[in-house]
């Protein structure tokens, strides 16, 4: 679909003595970066284990800053953003679980808002920074180099100041923004290296929820033509520049992305599956008979996973996959039995169900990911399961250790009101979405902190890489405004080729908004479509109607003027449906 531990008795005197040490040490407090969580948590501190569902304490609403202890769970949360008194438009939200809101050491995070435009953020002082787009420093950008909307932003692995970004639902570059100045370069421009299949490639992209390889050197996208239709699949090599693999195929999958290490490929599609294709494409592993709502994580020693649910099975089963474990057959196979799988927990218990998100980006703690639950249904007794809606930490092994952090005081409400929490790569700071039980899309963020030692694991890293980051690694920026080219080198200015804001930025490096002649004017892609893009997920386990995705229809009236959209509603024949069943099965 399109679209959260603590060591146990043996380790609680390190913890004890890793918290004293925090204690009388605020240099190494800050260094865990908790941001304003930095004093809350005393020496022995430990996180609640196991599948526990306490009654929730009802809480106002808490101001803007407002560093607060969640009442169920001990940890430290704190509301991160106030779209009503900031420049964020109707909502300030992250945008998905499985894209990374937090940058390489903590000090800046990105939400989205429902104008398209993506705004960034002090981590540590919660102060609204500025806009982000190359448009913001020079109103004339050209419209292939604005940052808005479905632009996927990704946080460079190690520099803290850039974000690489797409041209809005894909381009023929992938391109990179200085947070601080909001000046661009082109990190790769594939047109020239594409295979002769793409020559009519438009728009490269991973349809909005795929992600790097952890140290940023591999890249997967679909490659689409200028009406959305796939051509096939390629593998970026952004280290040596260069292709280094791709496939000619028509099947669009829901989305794409690389695994966490970096050596599978995954496409996802509810037609014909998820599957894992190596770098070559010459082997192609099968992980779902599905598309499912599920991330790429990291295993305990490097290892590439992939965590998901699994609604139709008997238990509604949340797992992993170990996929380089996975028996692989040749990519011309037609089919392959579906690869080995961990059950982490079941979700139809005595008829009750949920719908959940994954995140697998706490790439430093590997052999974890957090979990966001929400439209959970109670049970035949009127009891409510262990995960309802709730944000908690699963170890991705059999009978996981679960430690939960908090629940989501989502009141329900359309797409942009689920919870979608997201992991920083340490695991130390989780960002959600709520509109703090009042149904509806009144949305801002919160974190919550964690101490750096609250989970089990160290920081390894997937096999480590050789030779210079190309297009990852430069110097920061220093070119005003944001003339830059695929070299680093300041260009001439080019004429604006779409839609440009009107009126006098505030320069990006003092944070200041820009005026109102200069908002809602960006090419984006129309939230209506984000919110049929990405479907609701729930629809899939309780209701008849399914929403789903391919080139059979095309709504221009809902696009922006050159941007196809194929979607449409295909209503289930009675005979599909299933009524829930003993165990609590939805339909399918």
């Amino acid at each position: 679909m399109n679209r959260l531990r603590l060591p146990i008795a043996g380790s609680f005197v390190a913890l004890g003595l890793s918290a004293l040490i925090l204690a009388v040490a605020p240099t190494v407090a800050s260094a865990q970066s908790l941001g304003k969580c930095n004093s809350f948590y005393p020496s022995g501190y430990t996180l609640t284990e196991g599948k526990v569902n306490p009654p929730l304490v009802n809480m106002s609403k808490p101001a803007k800053g407002t560093v607060f202890e969640e009442p169920n769970f001990g940890t430290c949360e704190v509301r991160a953003t106030s779209h009503a008194t900031e420049p964020p438009s109707a909502f300030a939200r992250n945008d998905y679980s499985r894209r990374q809101a937090f940058n390489a050491n903590n000090t800046y995070f990105i939400v989205y808002s429902n104008d398209g435009w993506w705004h960034l953020y002090d981590a540590n002082t919660l102060q609204h920074l500025r806009k982000l787009s190359p448009r913001v420093a020079n109103p004339s950008t050209p419209a292939q180099y604005h940052l808005a909307g479905d632009a996927e932003p990704q946080w460079h692995p190690t520099d803290p100041n850039i974000l690489y970004y797409l041209p809005t639902n894909g381009g023929t570059k992938l391109l990179k923004l200085d947070v601080r100045n909001n000046s661009y370069a082109v990190a790769a421009d594939f047109a020239d290296k594409l295979p002769a299949w793409a020559s009519g490639a438009r728009h490269i992209w991973t349809k909005s929820e795929g992600s790097p390889s952890a140290d940023g050197r591999y890249w997967g996208f679909q490659v689409e033509d200028g009406d959305f239709r796939l051509l096939g699949y390629m593998v970026w090599d952004l280290q040596q520049n260069r292709l280094a693999g791709s496939m000619q195929s028509s099947s669009r999958p829901d989305h794409s992305s690389m695994s966490a290490a970096g050596r599978w490929y995954v496409t996802s599609s509810d037609s014909t599956g998820t599957w894992a294709w190596s770098r070559d494409f010459k082997t192609k592993k099968k992980l779902l008979h599905k598309s499912e709502h599920s991330d790429l994580a990291l295993g305990p020693n490097g290892e590439d996973y992939f965590v998901s649910i699994d609604y139709q099975s008997d238990k509604g089963d949340v797992f992993f996959v170990d996929i380089d474990a996975c028996p692989g057959v040749p990519a011309s196979a037609s089919d392959a039995p579906s690869c080995p799988r961990t059950t982490l927990f079941p979700t139809y218990s005595n008829g009750s169900a949920t719908a959940l998100h994954v995140s697998g980006k706490g790439m430093k703690k590997p052999g974890w990911a957090v979990i966001s639950t929400y439209g959970t249904s109670a049970s035949r007794d009127g009891s409510w399961p262990w995960y309802t809606n709730k944000i908690f930490a699963v170890e991705l092994k059999a009978n996981p250790r679960i430690y939960p952090l908090a629940y989501t005081r989502n009141g329900g409400g359309s797409y942009w009101a689920e919870p979608h929490a997201s992991v920083s790569r340490d695991f130390t700071r989780i960002i959600f979405n709520t509109n703090w039980g009042v149904r509806g899309d009144d949305i801002d963020a919160y974190i919550i902190h964690i101490p750096a030692t609250a989970l089990p694991g160290g920081t390894s890293r997937p096999p480590p890489t050789s030779g210079p980051m190309t297009g990852g690694t430069l110097p920061p920026l220093e070119v005003q405004g944001n003339n830059v080219g695929a070299s680093g080198q300041a260009v001439a200015s080019k004429p604006a080729t779409g839609p440009v804001n009107d009126g006098d930025a505030a320069p990006a490096s003092t944070g200041g908004k820009l005026s109102a002649g200069n908002r809602g004017r960006v090419a984006i892609t129309p939230p209506a479509m984000l919110f049929f893009r990405r479907s609701l997920s729930f629809l899939r386990t309780v209701q008849a109607h399914r929403l789903t995705e391919d080139s059979a229809t095309y709504l221009a009236p809902l696009a922006m003027p050159g941007i196809g959209w194929s979607v449409h509603l295909n209503r289930l024949g009675l005979s599909a449906l299933r009524s829930w069943s003993d165990s609590g099965r939805p339909a399918k």
